[in-house]
């Protein structure tokens, strides 16, 4: 079988489920350089898509990182593509709020149990700091940031 096949299906299940996205990872060599090479586009035909050089292209590719989005929005319709950008969470959106309200409400709590510890009044801090949290998302989220 051919290697360019395999490549094809390789980048087809990597990107069939952009919801879970777990298996798409930054290429090594970029997307626009493995996108064109999967296909079959040489330098000089993306390039005449683009309406630039070849150097171009070949600066593009090796300095993907640093593109605009809408040059990259370009290139991936000039290979008859979809550029798609978005922000994964590392977990869930969800556990980054609560992980965030956690912290912001510990520290607080924190602030509290000391003043309240001079009065022999200290609290329970597990399960303040969890009702806290749960307030601060519910009633303050934006609170949790500061």
């Amino acid at each position: 079988m051919d290697a360019r096949v395999l490549q094809i299906r390789a980048l087809d299940k990597k990107t069939s489920d952009l919801k879970s996205a777990k298996n798409i990872v930054p290429q090594p060599s970029g997307w626009i350089k493995t996108v064109r090479e999967a296909i079959g586009m040489t330098v000089s035909q993306l390039a005449t898509r683009l309406g630039v050089t070849q150097p171009r292209i070949t600066k593009m590719e090796s300095n993907e990182d640093n593109l605009k989005l809408s040059t990259m929005k370009k290139a991936a319709e000039a290979m008859n593509c979809e550029f798609v950008y978005y922000f994964k969470p590392r977990t869930t959106f969800q556990n980054l709020v609560d992980e965030q309200a956690q912290k912001k409400a510990a520290e607080v709590l924190k602030t509290v149990n000391v003043n309240m510890a001079l009065e022999n009044q200290e609290i329970a801090e597990d399960e303040a700091v969890k009702d806290f949290a749960s307030d601060l998302i519910n009633t303050k989220i934006k609170q949790i940031w500061d």
